[in-house]
């Protein structure tokens, strides 16, 4: 998980209504949507979750998705993680290769979030 500051992403009144509340990302979800095309990542539309606002991204035979979330009562604290879904035969056969994909998106969505001007103290966390 990746978590960094940056106030270029701006909450909108109410938008915690479609996650839980206090959950916040729809603008820093939006921008790396973007990011990600211009990367060359085939990403679909944003929507929200509970925890996050959530980007799907094509991929076989795994579902991969990116979710931004606000990271703390602080305004402009936020934090990204990328996760796989799917591939239960493969992973009881032992050739699942979800890991693979989650490390080169995360790669992806890494290098665009460092290389955003807004952002600050960018780090690695571990949940």
């Amino acid at each position: 998980m990746l978590e960094f500051a940056s106030s270029d992403f701006p909450v909108s009144p109410g938008e915690d209504a479609d996650t839980n509340p206090g959950i916040y990302g729809k603008a820093l979800a939006h921008w790396l949507v973007e990011r990600l095309r211009v990367a060359g990542v085939p990403v679909g539309d944003v929507f929200a979750e509970d925890f996050g606002w959530c980007i799907p991204v094509q991929s076989a035979p795994h579902a991969l998705f990116v979710v931004c979330a606000s990271s703390s009562d602080e305004a402009g604290e936020w934090r990204v993680f990328a996760f796989a879904e799917g591939g239960v035969v493969g992973r009881l056969l032992g050739r699942d290769k979800s890991a693979e994909a989650v490390r080169d998106l995360y790669h992806v969505v890494k290098l665009s979030i460092e290389q955003a001007p807004g952002t600050r103290h960018v780090r690695e966390a571990v949940e």
